[in-house]
Protein backbone atom coordinates (compact mmCIF):
# COMPACT_ATOMS: atom_id res chain seq x y z
CA UNK A 1 0.00 0.00 0.00
CA UNK A 2 1.18 3.24 -1.04
CA UNK A 3 0.55 6.91 0.92
CA UNK A 4 0.36 10.44 0.50
CA UNK A 5 1.94 13.28 2.60
CA UNK A 6 2.05 16.85 0.76
CA UNK A 7 4.36 19.60 2.21
CA UNK A 8 5.02 23.48 1.41
CA UNK A 9 8.27 24.01 -0.21
CA UNK A 10 8.95 27.57 1.44
CA UNK A 11 8.29 28.89 4.98
CA UNK A 12 7.37 32.59 2.80
CA UNK A 13 5.53 31.32 0.07
CA UNK A 14 1.65 30.28 -0.51
CA UNK A 15 1.52 26.64 1.07
CA UNK A 16 0.30 25.01 -2.71
CA UNK A 17 3.71 25.54 -3.83
CA UNK A 18 4.27 21.90 -2.72
CA UNK A 19 6.04 18.77 -2.99
CA UNK A 20 3.87 15.51 -2.92
CA UNK A 21 5.58 12.39 -1.71
CA UNK A 22 4.55 8.87 -2.14
CA UNK A 23 4.99 6.53 0.77
CA UNK A 24 5.99 2.98 0.36
CA UNK A 25 5.30 0.45 3.28
CA UNK A 26 9.06 -0.86 2.49
CA UNK A 27 11.30 0.77 3.77
CA UNK A 28 14.04 0.39 0.79
CA UNK A 29 16.43 2.59 -0.97
CA UNK A 30 14.94 3.07 -3.80
CA UNK A 31 15.35 6.13 -7.29
CA UNK A 32 13.70 8.83 -7.27
CA UNK A 33 11.24 10.31 -9.96
CA UNK A 34 9.84 13.78 -9.33
CA UNK A 35 7.06 14.12 -11.99
CA UNK A 36 6.37 18.23 -13.22
CA UNK A 37 2.93 18.35 -14.56
CA UNK A 38 2.82 20.59 -17.84
CA UNK A 39 0.23 23.54 -18.18
CA UNK A 40 1.90 26.05 -20.42
CA UNK A 41 3.50 27.50 -17.55
CA UNK A 42 0.29 28.68 -16.45
CA UNK A 43 -0.99 26.40 -14.47
CA UNK A 44 -0.05 22.75 -13.22
CA UNK A 45 -2.30 19.82 -14.50
CA UNK A 46 -1.61 17.73 -12.05
CA UNK A 47 -4.39 15.64 -12.33
CA UNK A 48 -3.70 14.22 -15.85
CA UNK A 49 -0.07 14.89 -15.49
CA UNK A 50 0.86 14.61 -11.95
CA UNK A 51 -0.68 12.09 -9.93
CA UNK A 52 -1.47 9.01 -12.67
CA UNK A 53 2.70 9.66 -13.67
CA UNK A 54 3.99 9.39 -10.18
CA UNK A 55 1.53 6.57 -9.70
CA UNK A 56 3.09 4.51 -12.84
CA UNK A 57 6.41 5.25 -11.36
CA UNK A 58 5.96 4.22 -8.02
CA UNK A 59 5.02 0.59 -9.56
CA UNK A 60 7.70 0.77 -11.57
CA UNK A 61 10.16 0.50 -8.33
CA UNK A 62 10.70 4.33 -7.65
CA UNK A 63 10.03 6.66 -5.13
CA UNK A 64 7.61 8.93 -5.97
CA UNK A 65 7.20 12.81 -5.90
CA UNK A 66 4.75 15.75 -7.40
CA UNK A 67 6.02 18.74 -7.97
CA UNK A 68 3.63 21.89 -7.70
CA UNK A 69 5.15 25.01 -8.70
CA UNK A 70 4.39 28.47 -9.35
CA UNK A 71 3.08 29.59 -12.67
CA UNK A 72 1.92 32.59 -14.36
CA UNK A 73 1.62 35.25 -13.01
CA UNK A 74 4.87 34.50 -11.61
CA UNK A 75 7.80 34.54 -13.73
CA UNK A 76 11.40 33.13 -14.37
CA UNK A 77 13.43 32.25 -11.87
CA UNK A 78 10.24 31.59 -9.41
CA UNK A 79 9.15 27.84 -11.14
CA UNK A 80 13.38 27.15 -11.73
CA UNK A 81 13.47 27.87 -8.24
CA UNK A 82 10.95 25.36 -7.12
CA UNK A 83 12.00 22.38 -8.57
CA UNK A 84 15.29 22.87 -7.31
CA UNK A 85 14.16 23.52 -4.31
CA UNK A 86 12.33 20.07 -4.10
CA UNK A 87 15.58 18.15 -5.53
CA UNK A 88 17.46 19.82 -2.87
CA UNK A 89 14.77 18.92 -0.10
CA UNK A 90 14.44 14.86 -1.11
CA UNK A 91 18.29 14.93 -0.69
CA UNK A 92 18.44 16.25 2.47
CA UNK A 93 15.88 13.60 2.83
CA UNK A 94 17.54 10.73 1.52
CA UNK A 95 18.08 8.52 4.46
CA UNK A 96 14.30 9.12 6.33
CA UNK A 97 12.58 8.99 2.60
CA UNK A 98 14.45 5.69 1.90
CA UNK A 99 15.71 7.43 -1.23
CA UNK A 100 19.13 7.02 -3.54
CA UNK A 101 20.47 10.42 -3.77
CA UNK A 102 22.39 9.70 -6.56
CA UNK A 103 19.55 8.65 -8.37
CA UNK A 104 16.94 11.39 -8.69
CA UNK A 105 15.47 12.05 -12.55
CA UNK A 106 12.70 14.53 -12.88
CA UNK A 107 9.89 13.50 -15.38
CA UNK A 108 8.37 16.72 -16.92
CA UNK A 109 5.18 17.18 -19.43
CA UNK A 110 5.06 19.86 -22.34
CA UNK A 111 6.05 23.09 -20.10
CA UNK A 112 6.86 21.26 -17.53
CA UNK A 113 9.22 19.26 -19.29
CA UNK A 114 10.84 23.01 -20.28
CA UNK A 115 11.11 23.21 -16.44
CA UNK A 116 12.78 19.39 -16.05
CA UNK A 117 15.33 20.60 -18.84
CA UNK A 118 15.92 23.72 -17.64
CA UNK A 119 16.83 22.12 -14.46
CA UNK A 120 19.53 20.28 -16.06
CA UNK A 121 20.74 22.94 -17.47
CA UNK A 122 20.14 26.03 -14.75
CA UNK A 123 21.21 24.58 -11.19
CA UNK A 124 24.61 26.86 -11.03
CA UNK A 125 22.33 29.33 -11.97
CA UNK A 126 19.63 30.00 -9.91
CA UNK A 127 19.81 30.47 -6.14
CA UNK A 128 17.10 28.51 -4.55
CA UNK A 129 18.31 28.82 -0.85
CA UNK A 130 15.91 28.80 1.94
CA UNK A 131 18.03 29.02 5.17
CA UNK A 132 17.93 25.20 5.96
CA UNK A 133 19.67 22.43 5.94
CA UNK A 134 18.88 21.33 2.35
CA UNK A 135 20.58 24.19 1.16
CA UNK A 136 23.86 22.76 1.03
CA UNK A 137 22.39 19.68 -1.19
CA UNK A 138 23.10 19.68 -5.05
CA UNK A 139 20.09 20.79 -6.88
CA UNK A 140 21.48 19.02 -10.20
CA UNK A 141 19.43 15.94 -11.40
CA UNK A 142 21.17 12.62 -12.26
CA UNK A 143 19.14 12.51 -15.84
CA UNK A 144 16.18 14.37 -16.98
CA UNK A 145 12.82 12.90 -18.85
CA UNK A 146 10.45 14.80 -20.92
CA UNK A 147 6.86 13.59 -22.70
CA UNK A 148 6.13 15.96 -25.49
CA UNK A 149 8.51 18.79 -24.05
CA UNK A 150 8.60 22.54 -24.26
CA UNK A 151 12.45 23.14 -25.48
CA UNK A 152 12.33 26.66 -27.70
CA UNK A 153 11.00 29.60 -28.28
CA UNK A 154 12.47 30.21 -31.51
CA UNK A 155 11.30 29.02 -34.77
CA UNK A 156 8.76 26.27 -33.85
CA UNK A 157 8.65 26.56 -30.51
CA UNK A 158 5.80 27.76 -28.03
CA UNK A 159 5.19 31.25 -28.08
CA UNK A 160 2.64 31.01 -24.58
CA UNK A 161 5.00 29.11 -22.52
CA UNK A 162 7.47 31.69 -23.28
CA UNK A 163 5.23 34.49 -22.72
CA UNK A 164 3.97 33.10 -19.47
CA UNK A 165 7.60 32.07 -18.03
CA UNK A 166 9.48 35.40 -18.67
CA UNK A 167 6.52 38.01 -19.31
CA UNK A 168 7.58 41.66 -20.79
CA UNK A 169 10.90 40.23 -21.04
CA UNK A 170 10.19 37.52 -23.46
CA UNK A 171 11.22 38.99 -26.67
CA UNK A 172 14.59 40.01 -24.90
CA UNK A 173 15.17 36.70 -23.06
CA UNK A 174 13.74 34.00 -25.64
CA UNK A 175 16.83 33.13 -27.03
CA UNK A 176 18.49 32.64 -23.16
CA UNK A 177 15.39 30.53 -22.45
CA UNK A 178 15.65 28.03 -25.97
CA UNK A 179 17.04 25.47 -24.10
CA UNK A 180 19.07 23.61 -27.31
CA UNK A 181 20.73 26.96 -26.89
CA UNK A 182 22.03 25.79 -23.51
CA UNK A 183 23.49 22.14 -23.98
CA UNK A 184 26.77 22.41 -22.30
CA UNK A 185 29.42 18.68 -21.34
CA UNK A 186 27.77 18.69 -18.02
CA UNK A 187 24.09 18.44 -19.42
CA UNK A 188 22.58 15.56 -17.38
CA UNK A 189 21.23 12.09 -19.81
CA UNK A 190 17.96 12.63 -20.69
CA UNK A 191 15.73 10.64 -22.16
CA UNK A 192 12.46 12.50 -24.63
CA UNK A 193 9.55 11.24 -26.46
CA UNK A 194 7.24 13.36 -28.85
CA UNK A 195 4.53 12.19 -31.34
CA UNK A 196 4.52 13.42 -35.33
CA UNK A 197 1.22 14.68 -34.79
CA UNK A 198 1.29 16.89 -31.98
CA UNK A 199 0.79 20.94 -33.57
CA UNK A 200 0.53 22.21 -30.38
CA UNK A 201 4.64 21.71 -29.22
CA UNK A 202 5.92 20.32 -32.43
CA UNK A 203 8.33 17.75 -33.02
CA UNK A 204 10.98 19.55 -33.67
CA UNK A 205 11.26 20.91 -30.15
CA UNK A 206 12.22 17.22 -29.04
CA UNK A 207 14.36 16.84 -32.44
CA UNK A 208 16.64 20.50 -31.84
CA UNK A 209 17.53 19.03 -28.01
CA UNK A 210 18.63 15.80 -29.58
CA UNK A 211 20.44 17.76 -31.56
CA UNK A 212 22.34 19.54 -29.44
CA UNK A 213 23.08 17.01 -27.03
CA UNK A 214 24.64 14.65 -29.91
CA UNK A 215 26.65 17.27 -30.79
CA UNK A 216 28.10 18.04 -27.12
CA UNK A 217 28.81 13.85 -26.68
CA UNK A 218 25.63 13.64 -23.97
CA UNK A 219 23.77 10.49 -23.75
CA UNK A 220 20.16 11.25 -25.34
CA UNK A 221 17.41 8.99 -26.05
CA UNK A 222 14.33 10.48 -28.41
CA UNK A 223 11.33 8.55 -28.99
CA UNK A 224 9.29 9.19 -32.18
CA UNK A 225 5.81 8.18 -32.11
CA UNK A 226 3.65 8.54 -35.30
CA UNK A 227 0.29 8.80 -34.10
CA UNK A 228 -0.90 11.11 -31.32
CA UNK A 229 -1.48 14.43 -30.31
CA UNK A 230 -0.10 16.68 -27.75
CA UNK A 231 -0.65 15.54 -24.41
CA UNK A 232 -0.52 12.11 -24.55
CA UNK A 233 0.53 11.42 -20.65
CA UNK A 234 0.43 7.52 -20.30
CA UNK A 235 -0.57 6.69 -24.03
CA UNK A 236 -4.39 6.01 -22.94
CA UNK A 237 -5.81 4.24 -25.67
CA UNK A 238 -2.41 4.22 -27.91
CA UNK A 239 -0.79 0.99 -27.57
CA UNK A 240 2.26 2.26 -29.36
CA UNK A 241 3.01 5.26 -27.18
CA UNK A 242 1.83 3.21 -23.99
CA UNK A 243 5.24 1.38 -23.39
CA UNK A 244 7.02 4.77 -22.82
CA UNK A 245 7.60 4.58 -18.69
CA UNK A 246 9.27 1.11 -19.55
CA UNK A 247 11.76 2.46 -22.10
CA UNK A 248 12.38 5.43 -20.19
CA UNK A 249 13.22 2.90 -16.76
CA UNK A 250 15.41 0.54 -19.53
CA UNK A 251 17.33 4.08 -20.13
CA UNK A 252 17.54 4.76 -16.44
CA UNK A 253 18.91 1.71 -15.91
CA UNK A 254 21.42 1.05 -19.01
CA UNK A 255 22.64 4.68 -19.43
CA UNK A 256 22.33 6.54 -16.27
CA UNK A 257 23.50 3.64 -13.82
CA UNK A 258 20.21 3.92 -11.42
CA UNK A 259 20.09 1.45 -9.39
CA UNK A 260 16.65 -0.76 -8.47
CA UNK A 261 15.90 -3.18 -5.45
CA UNK A 262 16.55 -6.22 -6.68
CA UNK A 263 13.54 -8.93 -6.44
CA UNK A 264 14.77 -12.08 -4.04
CA UNK A 265 13.69 -15.27 -4.58
CA UNK A 266 15.81 -16.76 -2.63
CA UNK A 267 17.07 -18.49 -5.47
CA UNK A 268 20.97 -18.52 -6.34
CA UNK A 269 22.79 -18.74 -9.63
CA UNK A 270 26.77 -18.81 -9.56
CA UNK A 271 28.56 -17.66 -12.64
CA UNK A 272 31.55 -19.35 -13.67
CA UNK A 273 33.81 -18.29 -16.67
CA UNK A 274 36.61 -20.62 -17.88
CA UNK A 275 39.63 -20.44 -19.77
CA UNK A 276 40.39 -16.98 -19.61
CA UNK A 277 39.02 -15.82 -22.78
CA UNK A 278 39.95 -12.37 -23.66
CA UNK A 279 36.16 -11.44 -23.98
CA UNK A 280 35.47 -12.10 -20.75
CA UNK A 281 36.93 -8.98 -20.07
CA UNK A 282 35.13 -7.01 -23.39
CA UNK A 283 31.74 -8.19 -23.99
CA UNK A 284 31.03 -10.67 -20.97
CA UNK A 285 31.89 -8.20 -17.53
CA UNK A 286 30.29 -5.29 -18.84
CA UNK A 287 27.24 -7.10 -19.11
CA UNK A 288 27.71 -8.80 -15.52
CA UNK A 289 28.09 -4.79 -14.20
CA UNK A 290 25.19 -3.65 -16.06
CA UNK A 291 22.68 -5.97 -14.00
CA UNK A 292 24.97 -5.87 -11.07
CA UNK A 293 25.64 -9.73 -11.18
CA UNK A 294 29.42 -11.16 -9.53
CA UNK A 295 30.73 -14.18 -11.63
CA UNK A 296 34.03 -16.10 -10.90
CA UNK A 297 37.02 -16.48 -13.90
CA UNK A 298 38.51 -19.69 -13.91
CA UNK A 299 42.67 -18.77 -15.76
CA UNK A 300 44.74 -21.22 -17.59
CA UNK A 301 46.94 -20.71 -20.33
CA UNK A 302 47.16 -23.76 -22.05
CA UNK A 303 50.30 -25.30 -24.08
CA UNK A 304 53.21 -22.98 -25.34
CA UNK A 305 52.49 -24.02 -28.74
CA UNK A 306 48.61 -23.27 -28.32
CA UNK A 307 49.09 -20.03 -26.41
CA UNK A 308 51.50 -18.62 -29.57
CA UNK A 309 48.41 -19.77 -32.08
CA UNK A 310 46.23 -18.02 -30.16
CA UNK A 311 47.40 -15.53 -27.82
CA UNK A 312 45.01 -13.25 -28.93
CA UNK A 313 42.03 -14.59 -27.59
CA UNK A 314 43.74 -14.89 -23.90
CA UNK A 315 43.36 -12.46 -21.11
CA UNK A 316 46.53 -10.56 -20.30
CA UNK A 317 47.65 -9.25 -16.78
CA UNK A 318 46.29 -5.49 -17.43
CA UNK A 319 42.77 -8.15 -18.26
CA UNK A 320 43.36 -10.09 -14.59
CA UNK A 321 43.70 -6.37 -13.05
CA UNK A 322 40.60 -4.63 -14.52
CA UNK A 323 38.69 -8.00 -13.59
CA UNK A 324 39.60 -7.79 -10.28
CA UNK A 325 39.09 -4.26 -10.16
CA UNK A 326 35.31 -4.94 -10.65
CA UNK A 327 35.05 -7.07 -8.06
CA UNK A 328 34.77 -10.50 -9.87
CA UNK A 329 36.80 -13.49 -8.10
CA UNK A 330 39.54 -15.29 -10.10
CA UNK A 331 40.54 -18.86 -9.79
CA UNK A 332 42.70 -21.46 -10.50
CA UNK A 333 42.40 -23.63 -13.62
CA UNK A 334 45.93 -25.10 -14.17
CA UNK A 335 48.38 -23.60 -16.01
CA UNK A 336 48.10 -26.05 -19.08
CA UNK A 337 44.32 -27.27 -18.99
CA UNK A 338 45.95 -31.07 -18.72
CA UNK A 339 44.28 -34.29 -17.77
CA UNK A 340 45.06 -33.89 -13.69
CA UNK A 341 43.87 -37.36 -12.79
CA UNK A 342 47.04 -39.06 -14.75
CA UNK A 343 49.82 -36.60 -12.95
CA UNK A 344 52.11 -36.81 -10.46
CA UNK A 345 52.00 -35.16 -7.51
CA UNK A 346 54.74 -33.20 -8.38
CA UNK A 347 53.39 -32.06 -11.84
CA UNK A 348 50.06 -31.37 -10.25
CA UNK A 349 51.88 -28.98 -8.18
CA UNK A 350 54.07 -27.36 -10.85
CA UNK A 351 50.76 -27.08 -12.82
CA UNK A 352 48.56 -24.95 -9.82
CA UNK A 353 52.18 -22.63 -9.08
CA UNK A 354 52.21 -21.60 -12.21
CA UNK A 355 48.60 -19.91 -12.17
CA UNK A 356 48.98 -18.69 -9.10
CA UNK A 357 52.35 -17.08 -9.42
CA UNK A 358 50.89 -15.64 -12.61
CA UNK A 359 48.10 -13.61 -10.30
CA UNK A 360 50.70 -12.67 -8.02
CA UNK A 361 52.89 -11.16 -10.30
CA UNK A 362 49.22 -9.01 -11.83
CA UNK A 363 49.19 -7.98 -8.19
CA UNK A 364 46.42 -9.80 -7.71
CA UNK A 365 45.54 -12.31 -4.50
CA UNK A 366 45.81 -15.65 -4.19
CA UNK A 367 43.10 -17.87 -5.69
CA UNK A 368 40.91 -19.60 -3.29
CA UNK A 369 39.05 -21.73 -5.83
CA UNK A 370 40.01 -24.55 -8.70
CA UNK A 371 38.23 -25.49 -11.77
CA UNK A 372 39.24 -29.40 -13.06
CA UNK A 373 40.46 -29.06 -16.26
CA UNK A 374 38.10 -30.47 -18.60
CA UNK A 375 35.47 -31.17 -15.76
CA UNK A 376 35.92 -34.36 -14.12
CA UNK A 377 36.46 -34.71 -10.61
CA UNK A 378 40.33 -35.68 -9.65
CA UNK A 379 40.39 -37.21 -6.36
CA UNK A 380 44.07 -36.99 -6.93
CA UNK A 381 44.09 -33.65 -5.99
CA UNK A 382 42.76 -33.18 -2.89
CA UNK A 383 45.73 -33.29 -0.80
CA UNK A 384 46.98 -30.71 -3.27
CA UNK A 385 44.39 -28.54 -2.78
CA UNK A 386 44.63 -28.84 0.48
CA UNK A 387 48.18 -27.48 0.78
CA UNK A 388 47.06 -24.41 -1.06
CA UNK A 389 44.28 -23.36 0.45
CA UNK A 390 41.73 -23.66 -1.87
CA UNK A 391 38.32 -23.64 -0.34
CA UNK A 392 36.41 -25.45 -3.07
CA UNK A 393 37.01 -26.47 -6.13
CA UNK A 394 34.18 -26.88 -9.26
CA UNK A 395 33.41 -29.96 -11.22
CA UNK A 396 31.37 -30.49 -14.38
CA UNK A 397 29.37 -32.84 -12.97
CA UNK A 398 25.63 -31.69 -14.33
CA UNK A 399 23.09 -31.26 -11.62
CA UNK A 400 22.57 -28.20 -8.93
CA UNK A 401 24.89 -28.10 -5.83
CA UNK A 402 24.23 -29.02 -2.23
CA UNK A 403 26.09 -27.25 0.11
CA UNK A 404 25.01 -29.31 3.13
CA UNK A 405 25.79 -32.75 1.07
CA UNK A 406 28.62 -31.77 -1.54
CA UNK A 407 32.57 -32.12 -0.73
CA UNK A 408 34.52 -29.04 -1.11
CA UNK A 409 36.13 -30.21 -3.45
CA UNK A 410 33.55 -31.20 -5.36
CA UNK A 411 31.05 -29.29 -6.29
CA UNK A 412 28.61 -29.52 -9.51
CA UNK A 413 28.18 -27.37 -12.11
CA UNK A 414 26.38 -27.20 -15.36
CA UNK A 415 28.31 -26.46 -19.02
CA UNK A 416 26.11 -23.82 -21.24
CA UNK A 417 26.87 -23.63 -24.82
CA UNK A 418 25.69 -23.28 -28.07
CA UNK A 419 22.29 -22.03 -29.12
CA UNK A 420 19.76 -24.22 -27.93
CA UNK A 421 18.31 -22.21 -25.05
CA UNK A 422 16.36 -25.13 -23.13
CA UNK A 423 19.30 -27.06 -20.82
CA UNK A 424 20.08 -23.13 -19.69
CA UNK A 425 16.62 -23.07 -18.80
CA UNK A 426 16.36 -26.50 -17.42
CA UNK A 427 19.20 -25.52 -15.48
CA UNK A 428 18.26 -22.12 -13.70
CA UNK A 429 14.93 -23.67 -13.16
CA UNK A 430 16.42 -26.24 -10.40
CA UNK A 431 17.98 -23.84 -8.50
CA UNK A 432 16.27 -23.66 -5.43
CA UNK A 433 17.01 -21.72 -1.67
CA UNK A 434 19.93 -23.17 -0.45
CA UNK A 435 20.75 -25.61 -3.26
CA UNK A 436 23.08 -23.27 -6.09
CA UNK A 437 23.28 -23.83 -9.77
CA UNK A 438 26.73 -23.18 -10.51
CA UNK A 439 26.72 -22.60 -14.31
CA UNK A 440 29.47 -23.12 -16.84
CA UNK A 441 30.55 -20.47 -20.08
CA UNK A 442 33.48 -20.61 -21.83
CA UNK A 443 33.81 -17.98 -24.80
CA UNK A 444 31.39 -15.52 -25.40
CA UNK A 445 31.86 -16.13 -28.48
CA UNK A 446 34.61 -19.00 -28.63
CA UNK A 447 36.19 -18.89 -31.78
CA UNK A 448 39.19 -21.45 -30.77
CA UNK A 449 36.90 -24.03 -29.11
CA UNK A 450 33.45 -23.23 -31.08
CA UNK A 451 31.56 -26.58 -29.27
CA UNK A 452 31.52 -24.47 -25.72
CA UNK A 453 30.42 -21.70 -28.02
CA UNK A 454 27.75 -18.99 -26.44
CA UNK A 455 27.27 -16.11 -28.62
CA UNK A 456 26.82 -12.65 -27.04
CA UNK A 457 23.00 -11.53 -28.14
CA UNK A 458 22.19 -15.17 -26.65
CA UNK A 459 24.52 -14.49 -23.06
CA UNK A 460 23.23 -11.16 -22.95
CA UNK A 461 19.20 -12.87 -23.33
CA UNK A 462 20.64 -15.11 -20.23
CA UNK A 463 21.54 -12.30 -17.76
CA UNK A 464 18.30 -10.25 -18.61
CA UNK A 465 16.16 -13.38 -18.03
CA UNK A 466 18.04 -13.92 -14.65
CA UNK A 467 17.32 -10.52 -13.69
CA UNK A 468 14.11 -10.01 -14.81
CA UNK A 469 13.10 -12.90 -12.81
CA UNK A 470 14.56 -12.33 -9.57
CA UNK A 471 18.19 -14.80 -9.48
CA UNK A 472 20.55 -14.03 -6.60
CA UNK A 473 23.28 -14.06 -9.12
CA UNK A 474 26.99 -14.34 -8.09
CA UNK A 475 30.92 -15.44 -7.61
CA UNK A 476 31.39 -18.66 -5.73
CA UNK A 477 33.49 -17.10 -2.91
CA UNK A 478 30.68 -14.33 -2.53
CA UNK A 479 27.89 -17.39 -1.71
CA UNK A 480 30.10 -19.27 0.59
CA UNK A 481 31.15 -15.70 2.16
Amino acid sequence: MITTETMPLWKDVDASISLTRYIREDTVDRPVMLVVPGGGYACVCRSTEGTPIAERFASLGFQAFILNYRVAPERFPKPQQDIFRAIKLIRAHAKEWHVLKDNIAVIGFSAGGHLCISAGLLYDEVDASAGDAADAESARPDAVLSAYPVVTFLGKGHFGSGKNLLGDEYEARKAEFSLETRVNENTPPTFLWHTVEDKVVPLENSLLYLDAMTKQKRPCELHVFQKGAHGQQLGYGNEDIAGWPEQAVKFLKVICGFKFPHKHTGKTIILTFDDACKNHVKTVAPLLLKYGFGATFFICRFSDEWRSQHADTLMDENDLRLLHKWGFEIGNHSWNHLNMAKLTPEAVEAEITAINQLLISAGLPTPVSFAYPGGPYCENLNDALTRFDFRYARTTEKRPWNPEEDPKYRIPAIPISGTDTQPFMDAVAQAEPGKPVVLVFHGVPDTVHPWVDTSPALFEFYMKYLADNGFDVCAMKDYLA
